[in-house]
C-alpha cells in the first residue's frame, strides 16, 4: 500500500468515525426528547408483585423499563450493528457516546482499565464499520 492510498484510507476512517459520532449524538438527542415527551405514569397497582417486598419497588420498577427499552437508533442498520456487538462493548459505547461519559469515568465504572475502555471502543467501532460497509451500499 504506498502513501496516497493510505493517507486515503485514513480519511475515510476519520470521516466515518466522524459521521459515527455525529450520528450517535443525534439519536441520543431524539432519545432524550422522546423521554422527555413520553414521561410515564407507573401506578402501584401496575407494580409487579414480587417487586412490592423489595425496600425501594420504584426504583427497581424503573430501573427494569428503561433496561429492557435500551437506547433506539434512528438508523435501522446502525442499529442492527449496534446490537451484534457484545454486551460490554455496547454498555462502553453507550457510555461514551450517549451518556458523555469521558473514558476514565467508563473505566471507574465498570472496574477496568483506561486502556481497556479504549481497546473496546477501537475494537467495537471497527466492527461497526465493517458491519455497515458488508450492507450498507444497497441501503444508501
Amino acid at each position: 500500500m504506498n502513501h496516497q492510498e493510505k493517507s486515503e484510507r485514513d480519511e475515510l476512517r476519520a470521516r466515518f468515525t466522524g459521521w459515527l459520532e455525529v450520528t450517535l449524538y443525534r439519536a441520543k438527542l431524539n432519545y432524550v426528547k422522546k423521554l422527555e415527551r413520553d414521561k410515564g405514569i407507573v401506578y402501584v397497582d401496575e407494580l409487579p408483585e414480587e417487586l412490592w417486598a423489595s425496600e425501594n419497588p420504584e426504583k427497581n420498577w424503573i430501573q427494569r423499563i428503561t433496561e429492557s427499552e435500551g437506547f433506539q437508533f434512528e438508523e435501522e442498520r446502525l442499529e442492527k450493528a449496534f446490537h451484534t456487538l457484545s454486551e460490554q462493548r455496547q454498555e462502553i459505547l453507550s457510555m461514551l457516546f450517549v451518556e458523555e461519559q469521558t473514558p476514565k469515568e467508563v473505566a471507574g465504572r465498570i472496574s477496568c482499565s483506561l486502556r481497556h475502555v479504549y481497546k473496546q471502543r477501537s475494537h467495537a467501532l471497527k466492527q461497526l464499520r465493517k458491519m455497515l460497509e458488508e450492507g450498507g451500499e444497497d441501503n444508501e
